[in-house]
């Protein structure tokens, strides 16, 4: 049916976030395509069912378990077909069955074992540990989900559900959906009436076989997360292979409407009405993988809130791959055009090691480009880099790269005679109003002073390199009843700040919360995440 397969095309290649990954993810969206060629194999087979059908079946499905351990799925699913098939065969036909399943069992194993050196010293060891590392994962992370931090090893039952859910397009959602509904109704319809009556007998047994098999594959690995909870990474990108499958469904639901009890001419308008509307939901995916470009891998429908500013990122990661780092660059670059050297500060907080996360991006520049960026701790950074904006982010925002009304990339810097008069001007009346009248607190050549809801802390003499190390403010509540025994000891609502540089001084500035504040910390951060120096006042 060419329609089905054009259908079919236009699902899998109009899919934002696998089609962006096939930029940068050397692993997921190869295995994804090869799960799709898997299953021609296995088409095949089932059409041909024959011994050179199988025999290419099983290495197919051998190098699939080569590419990622849940090759095994449809390997296992091949399996469980033949094993049903065997059951009802009878006589010379079930040696037949059992002779092609032999075959497709061979090829499989001989396949996987040739291509996958690993195995070479100890097969089944070793494959052990590759299925144990695929359930247990000894790298334990931490996951943004719904706003909540979970460890990757302990996240809620719906996590891959969910980011299934809200990443894929709503047509092939819907389509999807609808294919599993006509799926099964059309299985239900055989097995009560028998293999030759019923709707679904018209679509032809290996037709309806095919689809119980993309069904499993489908639900199978969904099934096994929901129960068994492994340590899961970074969304559903471990479970793109399940995107081919799930087209393959979607092709389901236009055969069900062939299939209706009603005359020819109703079931050409419905067909021909669902056409028009899944090209009109083709066409909406393609123009918003447009508006989005290049950062089509953060595509999320409209189950998530896609409208409130800053909302979506406080939910789920955003560019937790740094692909805007790319951008980030030559903004920077845009605004030092003739600086030979441009030294870089990342906004990242000290944990992690920002400074490499740095010099491994900027390997993606051209080489004269390359040469001109600088991460020199000794001198006070021209501009501050990083994939996320920071709260009450003080140093003037250059630029701001955003998703979704989301913001991905942010490029700020902290000498101000880089940014527009106007801009200067505001940072020296908030100076000259925070720093009026006596200081709340001194500590280390700083003052700090408090303006209204505003605390802003000053050094006359900023020497180089005191910008490059991070303030952290902790604020304890007056009423503290609501806040956790954790947060009462290490303070609420923690703001990170860099510092900016005007006329020859440092300078930092935070908003106070709005609820009463009875003391307040105050302490500056070495790279390495340590203290340099701290103090503590009151408010109240």
């Amino acid at each position: 049916d060419r329609l089905a397969a054009l259908l079919v095309m236009l699902l899998f290649l109009l899919s934002p976030r696998l089609y962006a990954h096939s930029f940068f993810n050397s692993k997921d969206p190869m295995f994804a395509s090869a799960f799709v060629m898997a299953l021609l194999f296995v088409s095949r087979a089932f059409d041909r069912d024959s011994v050179g059908a199988y025999r290419w079946c099983g290495a197919a499905a051998g190098l699939l378990v080569n590419l990622r351990i849940m090759g095994v799925v449809l390997f296992a699913v091949v399996l469980v077909f033949r094993a049903w098939a065997w059951f009802q065969a009878e006589g010379r036909e079930r040696q037949r069955v059992a002779a092609t399943t032999g075959v497709f069992a061979l090829w499989g194993g001989l396949v996987l074992f040739i291509s996958l050196p690993y195995l070479w010293g100890d097969p089944a060891g070793r494959l052990a540990e590759m299925v144990v590392m695929l359930a247990d994962h000894p790298t334990v992370l931490h996951q943004l989900f719904r706003g909540q931090v979970f460890s990757s090893a302990a996240l809620p039952w719906d996590y891959v559900l969910r980011w299934f859910a809200i990443s894929q397009p709503p047509v092939t959602l819907l389509l999807g959906l609808l294919g599993l509904v006509a799926l099964g109704l059309a299985a239900r319809g055989v097995f009560r009436r028998g293999a030759g009556a019923g709707p679904g007998a018209a679509w032809g047994a290996a037709e309806l076989r095919f689809g119980v098999l993309l069904a499993a594959c489908f639900a199978l690995p969904l099934v096994a997360v929901v129960l068994l909870r492994p340590n899961i990474r970074t969304g559903w990108r471990y479970f793109h292979f399940l995107h081919g499958p799930f087209c393959l469904l979607a092709t389901f639901a236009l055969m069900g409407l062939r299939q209706l009890p009603m005359r020819e001419v109703q079931r050409r308008w419905l067909g021909g009405a669902a056409c028009a509307l899944t090209a009109a939901g083709l066409g909406v995916v393609a123009v918003q993988m447009a508006q989005i470009h290049p950062h089509q891998y953060l595509y999320f429908n409209f189950f998530v809130d896609r409208k409130t500013p800053e909302q979506l990122r406080t939910r789920y990661p955003m560019d937790y791959w740094n692909m805007a780092m790319r951008q980030g660059y030559e903004l920077a670059l845009r605004h030092a055009p003739s600086a030979p050297a441009i030294n870089l500060k990342s906004l990242a907080t000290p944990i992690g090691n920002p400074l490499q996360g740095l010099v491994r991006n900027v390997g993606i520049l051209p080489a004269t480009a390359r040469a001109r960026f600088t991460y020199d701790p000794a001198r006070n950074p021209d501009f501050y880099l990083g994939g996320f904006s920071l709260d009450d982010y003080f140093p003037p925002v250059l630029h701001q790269i955003k998703v979704y009304n989301n913001t991905i990339m942010t490029v700020a810097t902290p000498d101000l005679s880089r940014v527009d008069a106007a801009v200067a001007d505001e940072y020296r009346a908030l100076l000259q109003a925070a720093t009026a009248g006596e200081p709340v607190a001194r500590e280390s050549g700083y003052e700090v002073h408090r303006h209204g809801q505003r605390l802003a802390w000053v050094k006359e003499d900023c020497g180089p390199g005191e910008l490059l190390r991070l303030f952290r403010l902790a604020f304890y509540p007056v009423d503290a009843s609501y806040v956790s025994p954790h947060r009462q000891r290490q303070g609420n609502n923690v703001k990170l700040v860099y510092g900016a540089r005007l006329d020859g001084k440092c300078l930092g500035a935070a908003r106070l919360p709005e609820y009463a504040v009875s003391r307040v910390r105050l302490r500056q951060r070495s790279d390495e995440g340590g203290k340099l120096w701290e103090t503590e006042f009151h408010l109240f």
